[in-house]
């Protein structure tokens, strides 16, 4: 909307010389000294006379008749100018009162700001910047033009800026998903496994004959992620996708439980969006689409286009309900205790401008927002821009810089985990080609905050349910304990973190009479990782029973305790101090490599080293300790897999 809010700054100049795109008395003229031919000067009278009586053809003869007889002839040159410009012939206008600037630069100085205008919307900065300086400059100038004459300053200079500092940009169409039809409206899954898109094909319906006709079909469609890294071609979603909802623009969650999208149909006429979710049920299909809520989905409004957070705590999306700053405005809701969406809020005027801003991306980060906007200083039509969050705050927001952002309009921009790669939906980059889905390389300065993903499932034991089951990882620096969401129908969860230097994890689960489960996860690995598993178990105490202390591994032939064992037994020492009636008795085992008695000592002093370990954290009355070496295995040693099982660290509940 570049080139129309520009546009527009000509018309209101016309609207206030006017009040009508041709008014009846011919435009006040200005000032330059000049010995004019005296036919040329003969014609001036006449011309402003047709003008008057509404004449403007005659008016136009007379004009340029004058120039031929005088073509510097400064009055001529700016009428005719000025008539040019009230009959919308914008480029014969600027044309025109070119000549005149040179012909007589302070004829009056707001020939300078429109013509500045006017270059500006041709990208011809080197014209456009001195000539709107310079009117600001003149003190004979009408100041009521100041504000659009800063605006248009600012905007030349950040184009300028953004074409001297052009940054990398080499889109490839992503291969498998890219075909012969159309592929748009996409997005990936935070865990980068899963690619939802539309793709646009012509389709013959079998059941209605041989005779049947093909036509063009929308349709919903997922790719997987191979083992190489390609994604595989992609094929429509099952039902209840693609039956009778015209749906796009998908988000999910970091756990792939959650899955929001855009809903279209025509109501009397009037093409109404709203914005619905589905949600993965225990056998793992999608289930029917349902509306986020009236207090978020209007009928008298377009609700569009939107984005969850990985971890699922807020949902932005676009709107043009009534109340907004401008145009299409990007809206946020935060999750509620009872999972509930709350009402809608506007992000403020640093995000908003009175113009529009659509296609919000929510990084994974849940710190970086892109979107694309025609309200802040870009290249023109829709640029992509990105904002950061600080201290609660969106910061100004950043044009991700040229060439990715054009004359025309960009937009659908989605990026990867390690935000490295972009990905956006296009139908110029390949002639012929249609729509097709392309990915580069960010920018480095455009790139959101690093993160890894946890994720896991919470594999229930028999007997036992969900229900108030909570996971929560401990930042084991600053202590923090977040809970994470818990799909009650999957066990599965999944938490974005940001990465930070020297910093390790624990995650566990934690209910009323259920026992320690936990996992370490190590600042080395999360800094080379973008994902870590973490999954977990839930299972009611019961005594004599045995239960794994995950992560406590020890070195060849080695009993000493390192950072993560150390770090799963603090833990276990507070879930014993929250049970005060449970005792439990540490045990070794290993597996049948090497000799049975070496194996026998070896997982004792293991054993002992845990038990020591907690007694001086201060528990040790309800704590025993026994190494039993490879005479209980719980796999095949003739594995490794079943090996690696049996070199276990557990604890067996003996009291409760």
């Amino acid at each position: 909307m570049h080139e129309q809010k520009l546009k527009s700054k000509i018309y209101l100049f016309i609207f206030c010389l006017g009040l009508s795109s041709l008014m009846a008395q011919a435009p006040e003229l200005g000032i330059c000294e000049q010995n004019i031919d005296e036919l040329a000067s003969t014609q001036l009278p006449k011309a402003q006379k047709a003008w008057g009586q509404k004449n403007y053809r005659e008016a136009e003869r007379y004009l340029e008749k004058a120039l031929r007889y005088d073509a510097e002839y400064a009055d001529a040159l700016y009428l005719l100018g000025e008539l040019k410009l009230r009959q919308r012939q914008l480029a014969k206008a600027q044309f025109i009162w070119a000549k005149l600037m040179e012909v007589c630069p302070d004829y009056k100085p707001e020939i300078a700001y429109f013509l500045g205008v006017m270059y500006l919307e041709e990208n011809k900065l080197d014209k456009a910047i001195p000539l709107i300086e310079r009117f600001l400059a003149n003190d004979e100038r009408d100041f009521g033009y100041d504000k659009e004459a800063k605006e248009a300053l600012a905007e030349a200079k950040k184009k300028q800026s953004l074409f001297g500092n052009a940054v990398a940009f080499d889109p490839k169409p992503v291969n498998r998903i890219c075909t012969e039809f159309d592929e748009y409206l996409a997005s990936i899954s935070p865990d980068q496994q899963s690619m939802y898109f539309t793709r646009r094909s012509r389709k013959r319906d079998l059941k209605s004959g041989p005779a049947a006709q093909s036509r063009m079909v929308e349709e919903f469609c997922l790719a997987l992620r191979n083992s190489d890294g390609s994604f595989e071609k992609g094929a429509p979603l099952p039902s209840p996708f693609n039956s009778s909802y015209n749906e796009g623009g998908p988000s999910v969650t970091a756990d792939n439980t959650e899955l929001y999208f855009t809903v279209c149909e025509d109501i009397d006429g009037y093409k109404n969006c709203d914005i619905y979710y589905s949600e993965k049920d225990a056998y793992g299909y999608w289930t029917t689409p349902v509306s986020v809520g009236d207090h978020i989905n209007r009928s008298d409004s377009w609700e569009s286009q939107v984005s969850v957070t990985a971890n699922g705590e807020g949902l932005y999306f676009t709107s043009d309900r009534k109340g907004g700053i401008g145009g299409l405005d990007i809206y946020r809701c935060t999750r509620l205790e009872d999972d509930t969406w709350s009402a809608p809020e506007i992000l403020d005027g640093r995000i908003n401008t009175r113009y529009d801003e659509k296609s919000p991306f929510i990084h994974s980060d849940s710190q970086t927002l892109y979107f694309t906007s025609k309200g802040h200083p870009g290249l023109g039509g829709f640029d992509i821009f990105y904002a950061r969050m600080q201290d609660s705050s969106w910061q100004a927001p950043s044009n991700i810089g040229f060439p990715i952002n054009s004359e025309k309009d960009d937009l659908g921009l989605f990026v990867s985990l390690d935000g490295k790669t972009g990905y956006f939906s296009s139908n110029s980059l390949r002639s012929n080609n249609g729509w097709d889905l392309y990915q580069f390389v960010m920018p480095p300065e455009a790139r959101p905050e690093e993160v890894f993903l946890i994720q896991g499932t919470l594999a229930v034991a028999e007997g036992e349910d969900l229900k108030e089951a909570k996971v929560k990882i401990k930042n084991l620096k600053t202590k923090e304990l977040t809970e994470i969401r818990v799909d009650k129908q999957t066990g599965s969860f999944a938490r974005i973190v940001a990465k930070e230097e020297a910093t390790d994890y624990i995650v566990k689960v934690e209910k009323k009479g259920a026992a320690f489960s936990s996992r370490y996860l190590s600042a080395e690995d999360m800094n080379q990782e973008l994902k870590v598993e973490a999954d977990l178990e839930l299972a009611s105490m019961e005594v004599g029973k045995e239960y794994t202390l995950n992560d406590i591994q020890f070195a060849t032939n080695s009993a000493e305790l390192n950072r993560a064992a150390k770090s799963i037994i603090e833990e276990f020492v507070l879930f014993m101090e929250d049970n005060e009636q449970l005792k439990a008795d540490i045990q070794g085992h290993t597996d049948d490599i090497g000799d049975a008695e070496s194996n026998l000592n070896l997982s004792k002093s293991r054993a002992k080293a845990v038990y020591e370990y907690a007694k001086s954290l201060g528990l040790s009355n309800r704590l025993s300790w026994h190494g039993y070496g490879e005479t209980n295995p719980i796999a095949d040693n003739s594995t490794e897999s079943g090996r690696a099982k049996n070199r276990r660290t557990v604890f067996v509940i003996t009291a409760r």
